[in-house]
């Protein structure tokens, strides 16, 4: 029996092992299918962390990623193994927040932090070697792309002029304002990971452990001063002045995501409460996610609970403390 359960945990820690490697490697092999893999790489790595523990979990990080560099450096695909490692480090980060005991909000605040500090610091390193910086080339690839895209329709005679015209007047707009806002883009990025991180990890140890971190996700609330700031970026994309409602736009694009996760949350208290079957939540999923007006509405209601308490939890708590 002893060698039967030898040979099981030798399985499982292989497997481990590859899963870590696979993770790594996959977007670069595979991008065009398999690009948003890199997301869940710092979920993968909290994960292991505190399902088993910082000895053990460190282990399959560590021979995963080994393996990963190796393999890597075989295939030449240094730049999505670059890409891959700067995003292990943020699971480190929400693993020790953790275990500081920290709460939902300053465990996020690390977590964004620790990603976005690793991309600032490997672009930095990465400039010493290159012409432009890699933030410049990133503004380029987007205007080469839209360039391209005005060739290819006035090569294509079946394009009606209106239409052509409509394109580059459009395409010359994207040149102007990408700039300004893809430092909001780059924050809800990093913000986006952080959240599926967390959300899905703690999900993910409640499931399997019995307990998580923090509690379910349909009861997280963010702090309620949040609200002015957002209400004062909305002020800012009102001034006449341009750099102000530079700063404005960026600023609500970041707190508007932000109010939509509290949004999401509320929508499964509610699914929760109600008992949605599951294929009616994945539908209502699709709709809501796959359309702008999806989303606004979810930022809505994340900022409409702010003030009226729709999950009705600080009635909760005060009728537990009494």
């Amino acid at each position: 029996m002893n060698m039967d359960n030898e040979k099981a945990d030798d399985t499982k820690y292989v497997q481990h092992i590859l899963l870590v490697t696979v993770v790594i490697l996959l977007p670069g092999l595979l991008g065009a299918i398999f690009g948003w893999v890199h997301a869940f790489l710092p979920l993968l790595i909290f994960y292991y962390l505190r399902r088993y523990g910082k000895i053990k979990g460190k282990k399959y990080i560590l021979v995963g990623c080994v393996l990963a560099c190796v393999a890597g450096i075989a295939f030449q695909m240094l730049g999505p193994l670059l890409l891959a490692l700067t995003l292990i480090p943020m699971g480190f980060i929400l693993a020790d927040s953790v275990e500081n005991g920290d709460s939902i909000a300053l465990a996020g605040i690390k977590g964004t932090l620790a990603l976005a500090g690793s991309w600032v610091l490997v672009t930095s390193v990465l400039t010493f070697g290159l012409e432009h910086h890699p933030y410049t080339l990133l503004i380029s690839s987007f205007n080469q792309g839209m360039d391209e895209a005005i060739k290819y329709y006035k090569l294509n005679n079946s394009v009606p002029a209106e239409t052509l015209f409509f394109l580059e007047q459009t395409f010359d707009q994207m040149k102007i304002w990408i700039p300004k806002v893809m430092p909001g883009i780059l924050a809800c990025i990093t913000l986006l990971i952080t959240w599926l991180t967390m959300a899905i990890g703690n999900r993910m140890l409640h499931k399997n452990t019995g307990s998580g971190p923090w509690p379910a996700y349909r009861y997280w609330v963010l702090p309620e001063k949040l609200v002015w700031v957002l209400i004062g970026s909305a002020i800012f994309v009102m001034l006449p002045m341009e750099s102000s409602r530079t700063i404005g736009i960026n600023v609500l694009m970041i707190s508007g995501l932000l109010y939509c996760f509290q949004g999401i949350a509320i929508m499964i208290f509610y699914f929760s409460k109600w008992s949605v079957p599951l294929f009616l939540r994945t539908l209502i999923y699709v709709l809501l996610f796959f359309q702008t007006f999806g989303v606004i509405v979810l930022g809505i209601l994340g900022v409409v609970d702010v003030w009226t308490d729709i999950r009705r939890l600080n009635k909760t708590e005060q009728e537990t403390d009494s």
